[in-house]
């Protein structure tokens, strides 16, 4: 049977065993945490991505988003009149939208890991601005003139005889401000509302031949080319490689004192 050691021999040894341990336990918790706040930042960024991608989706309808659409080419004052006589109309109405993740990602806990995508990520939201602080302008306009927007209103809801009767129209022929008898102011006021609409979508909202970048039809797209990149390119960041000295040197303490308990039972010889 094997004598056991004194007191003072036992405690050294146990000392000794809680001096090699202790580091490597430490170390490798350490590194279980770092692993764990790694594969949460990546998620964060996933999620992030994924709401962006959302609100793309709904400003795609906005910036001719979809495959081969030109936007809204550049065209002369009068062809525009022709093709779009509801600019015309003060009772067209123009909504806007809402991009909450957008408009705050220079706030949010990841955005500095955005950073390869953040210009043109923050010129879309510029885009958007821009062009919903024109249509507020827009609407001050249109509505600030009350007197105006009740007298023309009923004069583009101009109805033929025997409408109610007639089969439903598979097309909507809208008429031309010329043609329903509108008086000189009248007639000043719906040209004022056709130029704040072909600003809003010549200039503001724009289609391929648009020469200024910032136009919602340019921006959105350098914007969503940017962050798909950034998608298929992203990935967890991992440890560093100064990392593996210190896993080898842990591990070699571990093993170190497991060897010495099993020396000490008398397990290895």
């Amino acid at each position: 049977m094997k004598q056991l050691p004194d007191i003072l021999t036992s405690t050294a040894f146990w000392a000794s065993i809680a001096t090699l341990g202790a580091p490597s336990g430490a170390w490798f918790t350490y590194v279980a945490a770092e692993v764990a706040s790694r594969q949460r930042t990546y998620e964060g960024i996933l999620s992030l991505i994924e709401g962006l991608e959302e609100e793309f989706a709904l400003v795609s309808q906005w910036a001719s988003g979809e495959e081969g659409s030109q936007g809204y080419l550049q065209k002369s004052p009068a062809n525009l009149a022709q093709e779009h006589p509801d600019w015309f109309n003060p009772s067209r109405a123009i909504f806007k939208f809402s991009t909450p993740m957008l408009s705050n990602l220079t706030s949010s806990p990841y955005a500095s890991y955005l950073a390869p995508v953040i210009k043109p990520l923050v010129m879309l939201n510029h885009s958007i601005r821009r062009l919903f602080d024109n249509i507020d302008r827009y609407h001050m306009f249109v509505f600030g003139d009350t007197e105006k927007y009740q007298s023309t209103l009923p004069k583009f809801a101009h109805n033929p005889p025997g409408w109610a009767l007639s089969p439903m129209p598979t097309t909507v022929a809208l008429p031309q401000p010329s043609e329903i008898g509108l008086t000189q102011d009248e007639q000043v006021y719906v040209n004022q509302i056709f130029m704040m609409n072909m600003q809003i979508h010549q200039r503001l909202i724009g289609g391929a031949d648009s020469t200024d970048e910032n136009c919602l039809y340019r921006s959105f797209r350098t914007a969503r080319s940017a962050l798909q990149k950034f998608k298929e390119e992203l990935r967890r960041e991992r440890l560093p490689r100064k990392f593996w000295v210190l896993h080898v040197v842990a591990g070699a303490m571990a093993l170190m004192g497991v060897w010495q308990v099993l020396r000490w039972f008398e397990i290895l010889k």
